[in-house]
Parts: structure tokens; sequence; C-alpha cells
């Protein structure tokens, strides 16, 4: 019986499963120890693999151990890992009792399914079972699903309750706080709380760089990977992934450059996340020959690659090239996404190709299936409104729930005045101080409109608005 169960254990440990349940199976008349139902149970979470796991769960069963709450939370574990959250609940209602880790399995399972606020209210139920102490675990699969969520106001009821418990916050409790708070947009508590812990392992502070990351606190996220670097803690590729997105967007090209150079010195792996933001950290940067160079190295290209290339020569004005990588893009098989479409569509606009804009934004809807955005629009709006079709992007603009963006009026105002359209423009105009009397911008357009005409009572008339509106 001993020779079997050990054999057992040897395959489950080589990942030979299928091979471990038949062995099972033919000494039915054993009951196996728990432990190598777990170890079979890991290994089809670790595969995905359900099909296993359901065999398993009827061997279990047949074997008369299904009161074990052990194999019983690994079972929770399995069938959530798998996809098959009702089976997990199943497993977790059969239960005579439950320990703490059945109420953390249920908790993490909800919040791996997507159903983060499910998880949120089994922490509020388990709660009220005083029998049960609230341990590490449970803080954090219920501070996960705030944060899977956004619910701060959740986030931080179970922040004072971790207070109130006279609990030490160990390290794994404090990290998934400051996450938290961080994907919630709250900063300066995510702050807080990583100053205050003691100890700070690489998890904690990827978890606060990309915080700031996230959140467009680009110089503090920089500040926080020096400090990184003087506690002798050697970054990996989230950290260099947040960082690549700090120096992007604060055009900070001489630390890009240098995190870059440390990467690549370290030996830490790439991967497209990285690559696709390093082209767009030197294309924003106008290091063309850098971005176009680590663009030409990747392997697999993405829409994102392709989009990112596209924008650096935007940020060169060379969007006629912009166009052509587009061309190229649809070429290799790649399908574009809306952010591709964004900046074709303002690559047209530059370059002045009407009727490739309308061609494009036609193909957009009807080949790829992309409902237009705000941004879309008003790409599309100011490309016919610069070429001189001014009715047509007034058309366009009323045809969709753009027409409300102060950023398409005001292109649409330019376009008028640019053109000499004085009658759209007013009518542009009053569809647009209805919506924002205080944009001091459709004023201007409109006066400006009215003097290149040479209405000099409609000048005074605006000029008369203006003031009233207090501007």
């Amino acid at each position: 019986m001993q020779i079997e169960h050990d054999t057992a254990r040897t395959l489950c440990r080589q990942g030979a499963v299928e091979a471990a349940l038949s062995l099972l199976r033919q000494n039915a008349a054993l009951v196996p120890p728990a432990d190598i139902f777990c170890l079979i149970l890991q290994q089809c979470v670790s595969r995905k693999s359900l099909s296993i796991g359901r065999q398993t769960h009827a061997l279990i069963i047949s074997s008369g151990c299904e009161s074990n709450v052990i194999l019983k939370n690994c079972l929770i574990r399995m069938f959530s890992a798998c996809g098959s959250l009702k089976e997990a609940k199943q497993v977790f209602l059969s239960a005579p009792s439950w320990d703490v880790y059945s109420w953390e399995a249920l908790l993490s399972a909800h919040g791996m399914s997507g159903q983060p606020m499910v998880a949120i209210y089994l922490y509020e139920r388990f709660r009220s079972l005083n029998a049960i102490r609230v341990n590490d675990h449970i803080y954090v699969a219920s501070l996960r699903a705030c944060a899977d969520a956004a619910k701060v106001f959740e986030g931080m009821i179970i922040h004072n309750h971790i207070l109130h418990s006279n609990m030490h916050i160990s390290l794994h409790v404090g990290s998934v706080l400051v996450d938290m708070y961080a994907k919630c947009g709250y900063i300066a508590e995510a702050s807080t709380i990583f100053h205050c812990l003691p100890t700070k392992d690489l998890v904690l502070w990827n978890t606060m760089i990309a915080g700031y990351a996230q959140f467009s606190f680009h110089d503090e996220a920089l500040q926080l990977f020096t400090s990184m670097q003087a506690k002798g803690v050697a970054p990996d590729t989230i950290t260099f992934a947040s960082l690549f997105k700090a120096c992007s967007c604060t055009q900070a090209i001489e630390e890009g450059r240098s995190a870059h150079s440390l990467m690549l010195k370290i030996g830490c792996k790439s991967n497209l996340v990285i690559e696709n933001t390093l082209i767009d950290m030197y294309a924003r940067a106008r290091q063309l020959d850098e971005a176009v160079w680590i663009f030409e190295a990747i392997c697999e290209r993405d829409a994102i690659s392709w989009t990112a290339l596209m924008n650096a020569y935007g940020h060169v004005n060379d969007w006629a090239m912009a166009i052509f990588y587009f061309e190229e893009m649809l070429r290799e098989g790649i399908n574009p996404d809306g952010a591709t479409f964004r900046c074709l569509f303002m690559a047209c606009s530059h370059v002045g190709l009407v009727n490739e804009g309308r061609l494009y934004f036609q193909m957009m809807i009807e080949q790829y299936n992309i409902s237009p955005t705000e941004d879309h629009i008003i790409c599309l709006t100011d490309l016919l409104a610069r070429s001189g079709h001014v009715n047509e992007a007034e058309k366009l603009l009323l045809s969709t729930p753009s027409s409300k963006s102060e950023s398409a009026l005001t292109a649409l105002l330019t376009a008028c005045r640019i053109h000499g359209s004085v009658r759209l423009g007013r009518r542009c105009f009053d569809r647009a101080v209805k919506i924002n009397p205080n944009y001091g911008s459709f004023y201007a357009l409109m006066s400006g409109i009215y003097t290149d005409a040479q209405e000099w009572e409609n000048v005074l008339e605006i000029e008369e608005m203006r003031k009233n509106a207090g501007l």
C-alpha cells in the first residue's frame, strides 16, 4: 500500500497526473492519503485541466474523503482556477463546516472569475461569523477584489478593520493595500503605506512605481526607482515597463536611455510591452532612429508596435511615412485598432488626404467593426474642415455624440475662419456657447471670423457676449 502511494506521489511531482489517477483507481480498495489528491489538484491548477480535476473530484467522493476540509479547499481553488466557479461554489456549499481557508478560496475564486463585488460581499458575510478569525489570506483576497472593482470606499473599510484588529500589517497585506489604493487613484494613501512598511520587496517597489506612472506622477516614479537602486533592489521587466512609461510621458530621454542601458546590462529579458513602450519613449523625444531600431528588432509585432512607429513619424511631422507604415501593417496581416486609426486620421489631416481619410473611416467601421470614438470624429472633422469641406465636417459632427465636444467645435470654428464660412461659423458658435458659455476660445474664434469678414457690429456683439459670460 505504501509503495503504491509513494509511486503516485512521484508521478504527480513529475506531472504524470493521468498515470497517478490510473494507479489510484487500480487500487481503489486502498484509501489514498489526502496529500496525494492535493498534489493532483495542484497539477490541475497549473495545467488548467478541468477534465482531470473532475475525475479527481469523483475519485475523492468514491474514496469517502469528500468531507476532508483541506481537500474541499483544494477543490474550490482547482475549479475556480479552471474556470468553473459554479462547481467551486457547489463544493463550498456541500461542506458541513468551513475554515478560514475555505472562505479565502471562495473569495479568491470570485475575484479570479471577474466577480469582485461578490467577493466583497463574501468578506462581509465572513466577518459576521465571529467563530472564525479573519487572517491575512482573507484580507488579501478581499483587498484584491476591491482593487479589481475600483471600490476604494470598501477597501478603506477593510483597511480600517485591519487597523482595529491590532494585527501586525505584514508585507503581503501591505503590498495589496498599496496596490488597492494605487489602482483606485489614491496615490497619497498608497505612498503613505509604502513608506511606513519597514521591509519592502521587489513586488512592493514595482506596485508603487506602477501606481505613480499610471496616474501621471512621473517624476515621483523616477525618484522612487533611484531610491530602489540605492537600496540594492534589482529591477525586473515589470519595473522597467513602468519606468519607460514615466520617461515617455515626461520626455525624460536621458533617464530613459540610462534605464534602457541598465536593462540590457543586467540581462533583463525584454517583452513586447516593454519594446512598444520604448518605441513610444524614443518617439516622443523625437529620437526616430532609436525608435525604428527597436521596432525592427521585434520578432512578432502587434498593432501597438505598428501604431507606436506611426506615431514616431508623426512626432517628426513625417506623416506620409506614418501612412506608409499603416499600409505595411495591413500587408503583414496585422489588424489595426482604434488607436491606429486615430493616428491614421491625424496623418491624413496633416497631409490633406481627404478621400483617403473618408475611405479609412469607412474601413474602420465596416471592415474592422470599430465604433468611432470622440477622438476619431475630432480627427476626421479636422481633416474635412482643414480641406475646406466645412459643411461636410459639420454634418459629420452633428451625426455623433461628439457634437458636444469642445475640441471638435474648436476645430470646426478654426476651419470656418480659415475658409471664411461666416454663417456656418455662427451656427457652430451658437451651438458651442450653449454647451459651454465659459470657454474663451469660442468667443475669440467667432470674433476673428467676423473681423475677417469686416462685420464690425457682430464683432461688438460677440465682445458683449464674452463680457456677460464673465470672461
